[in-house]
């Protein structure tokens, strides 16, 4: 099995497990766009940056401390073979100028990934929620968008446009809740939960009222449950491929509209000003079942389950 992020990195380890990847990653303006030789004919995308952040609270001062992990871990990942680095200076109107630094590491069963981001004069409040779009376009959505992602073994789109008429449409997006895996519903209406994490900030910025806060992000995504973790992930109609997307400090899980993808709001807030945090996350991408995916994240991520450990810069 190989070495995860989960650990120091070892660099021979490190190393092998780059040259074993059969994960490719190609990088555009706005996106990212990765192939996988063991599963042709299929593209993923991922989009960087999009609407405006959800923001709530206070900037922390100069000499508070975020938790932010040393600036040696996005040393030493930066600096492993096959890594691809995406860089981006935030400054469009409604978004506090801010520097993001993506670094995208491909290995056995997808792409491991590291956040750094970086504050100016002004720092960020305890919750700045920005969305991550993971493309899973198939040739149902718009000729454009099949630049970055044509997923047809994933794009529910795709699914129900084939699907006999008559027919129920067939969900293929799951959350972890309760332990178990659980289906969105089928679909075009955007719809999504809150990560325990998200539930705390949520009911903090409503005041208590987390009803009168039923539809979250720029498409409205009606909150159905609360997930475990941030993990939302797809498995092909037929159970033989999983992919799915993970960041820390996720708050808010969605799908769909207008893209067929999905998408982690991350909460990269409470930062002082001139300071940084650094955040892990994946894209898993691998042969078999979505039982399988949650394994590999698990052994991943093995803190951040229904644990609170997200909590914990909170209170």
């Amino acid at each position: 099995m190989p070495v995860r992020l989960i650990v120091m990195f070892a660099c021979s380890a490190v190393a092998d497990d780059a040259a074993d990847s059969p994960i490719r990653i190609e990088l555009f303006e706005q996106f990212a766009s990765f192939t996988n030789s063991n599963h042709p004919d299929n593209r993923i995308g991922y989009r960087f940056h999009e609407h405006t952040p959800l923001t709530y609270g206070d900037v922390p001062s100069p000499a508070a401390a975020v938790g932010k992990r040393p600036a040696t871990d996005a040393m030493l990942f930066s600096a492993r073979p096959g890594v691809k680095t995406f860089h981006r200076r935030v400054t469009e109107d409604g978004w506090i100028p801010q520097d993001w630094t993506f670094h995208l590491a491909p290995v056995a069963d997808g792409i491991e990934m590291l956040l750094v981001v970086k504050t100016s004069d002004v720092g960020l409040p305890e919750f700045y929620g920005v969305q991550q779009c993971f493309r899973l376009t198939g040739t149902a959505n718009e000729a454009w968008r099949q630049k970055y992602a044509r997923t047809a073994a994933f794009s529910e789109y795709d699914l129900w446009r084939d699907s006999p008429v008559g027919k129920g449409l067939v969900s293929l997006t799951q959350a972890l809740h309760e332990g178990s895996l659980k289906l969105f519903p089928a679909g075009k209406e955007t719809v999504g939960c809150r990560t325990p994490y998200g539930e705390v900030l949520d009911t903090r910025r409503s005041g208590g009222h987390l009803d009168t806060l039923e539809f979250i992000g720029a498409y409205r995504a009606r909150m159905l449950w609360t997930a475990d973790s941030g993990l939302i992930f797809r498995t092909s109609a037929d159970k033989k491929w999983s992919t799915g997307l993970f960041w820390e400090r996720t708050t808010h899980l969605s799908d769909h509209h207008p893209a067929d993808c999905l998408h982690a709001i991350v909460n990269i807030g409470g930062i002082a000003p001139n300071s940084q945090r650094v955040l892990r996350g994946k894209i898993y991408w691998l042969a078999g079942s979505g039982e399988m995916l949650v394994q590999h994240w698990r052994e991943d991520f093995p803190r951040l389950e229904g644990s609170g450990a997200e909590h914990n810069d909170l209170k």
